[in-house]
């Protein structure tokens, strides 16, 4: 993958969430609580692809290996909190949405 398909996917994503941001804060009214734990969780996943991305660069660059292990744990913690968060997320906005 080229660094230019690396910056447009990034670009791309972070597009597609203000999109959802938009849709989400003009189509539904949620609590106010929900409303910003989603906004965090977006945050959240903009934020993951930006440090992916320069995790790619490093490796790209050549970086040492601390240097590498210390963005990959970063990396790693923010999924594992994703993954702890997100599903009683989608749980709390389906049950919104009904």
């Amino acid at each position: 993958m080229s660094r230019r398909a690396g910056y447009e996917e990034s670009w791309d994503l972070t597009y597609l969430v203000e999109q959802l941001r938009e849709l989400i804060g003009r189509d539904l009214e949620l609590h106010p609580e929900l409303a910003e734990e989603l906004e965090d969780t977006l945050d959240s996943l903009v934020l993951r692809n930006q440090r992916l991305r320069g995790l790619q660069r490093m490796v790209n660059a050549e970086r040492e290996p601390d240097d590498l292990a210390v963005l990959r744990g970063a990396l790693e913690n923010m999924d594992r909190e994703l993954m702890d968060r997100l599903p009683m997320l989608l749980e709390r906005l389906r049950a919104a949405m009904q």
